[in-house]
């Protein structure tokens, strides 16, 4: 089985999480996250835990 991308990976993270944005917000952040360094999946999941919760304040 092919091993995901980092992309894949944290759109995963943020659907699991229930990421609520707009479309352009998400795929900005989705982007952003991409074509970052390496992350294990705890760190993508806890940077959509952050994104999601700034958007709630």
């Amino acid at each position: 089985m092919k091993e995901k991308t980092q992309k894949e990976k944290f759109e995963e993270a943020a659907r699991e999480l229930g990421t609520d944005q707009s479309d352009e917000a998400f795929e900005a952040a989705v982007n952003k996250i991409a074509h970052a360094p390496k992350l294990t999946n705890e760190q993508i999941k806890e940077l959509a835990r952050r994104k999601r919760d700034k958007a709630k304040d």
